[in-house]
């Protein structure tokens, strides 16, 4: 039980029903209802003829407190006391022998005392029954693929599935398709092969000239070679004068 400390029904004590840990909300069996209008579809399917019917809200944990009966020291008696702060003790997630982890729920105790206080009784969950044809644990848990690196892991089908065949970023590929490819190489090598022996008149002329300006390089003039000489003379005195200006 709890106690409402915020919002509606603020100051009464109510039993939680319901906890929603990935939230942080609980909802509370006779407490914070309001009321929704149900569509008629609804109430035929849960046989209930009222359009207007109350539900439980969500409410944070951080406006309720827990109450728990304690036992009065001078009467001995058990009243209801509102605990402002509980120690959990022996929590947290404990990993066991097989790899798998575990939250252990620990204990509750009030601050500065060692008398525990017990959690509220819960029922027990029932285990599902045991058939001939279920398979056992022992089978479950063994290993019966091992692979080895002269095998690929799985088969060329499941590759291809799971990369395309034919991508260019793949570096295996089946031995027919690289031979298809190399063919592929050889055929585009002959064929630029053919293109050289092949030529027209207009590229045996090209070639011709071209093989002419190989044999007769062009020779320079008296002329063309003093002009060549001022032009450098000219640009030597430039840089002379722009080191001087420096």
């Amino acid at each position: 039980r709890v106690l409402v400390t915020k919002g509606k029904d603020s100051g009464k004590i109510g039993t939680i029903a319901e906890v929603q840990p990935d939230t942080g909300f609980v909802r509370m069996q006779d407490l914070r209802k309001a009321d929704f209008y149900v569509p008629e579809y609804v109430r035929k399917e849960n046989n209930d003829s009222r359009a207007i019917q109350p539900q439980s809200m969500p409410v944070p944990w951080d406006h309720l407190k827990l109450v728990f009966p304690l036992r009065d020291q001078t009467t001995g008696h058990f009243e209801d006391v509102v605990l402002d702060k509980v120690d959990l003790r022996n929590a947290g997630w404990v990993e066991r022998k097989n790899g798998h982890r575990e939250y252990i729920q620990g204990q509750r105790f009030l601050p500065g005392v060692k008398t525990p206080l017990p959690w509220p009784k819960t029922e027990e969950k029932d285990k599902p029954e045991g058939h001939d044809d279920d398979t056992l644990r022992i089978t479950v848990d063994e290993a019966t693929h091992r692979p080895y690196l002269l095998q690929p892991p799985m088969p060329p089908s499941v590759i291809d599935e799971l990369r395309n065949k034919y991508s260019i970023f793949r570096t295996r590929h089946e031995p027919a398709y690289i031979a298809a490819k190399e063919a592929q190489d050889r055929a585009a090598k002959h064929k630029e092969n053919l293109a050289r022996l092949v030529s027209t008149p207009l590229a045996e002329l090209k070639e011709l000239r071209r093989q002419e300006r190989l044999a007769n390089p062009p020779e320079l003039s008296e002329e063309q070679l003093a002009r060549i000489g001022e032009v450098m003379a000219q640009e030597k005195q430039n840089a002379i004068n722009n080191l001087s200006q420096q």
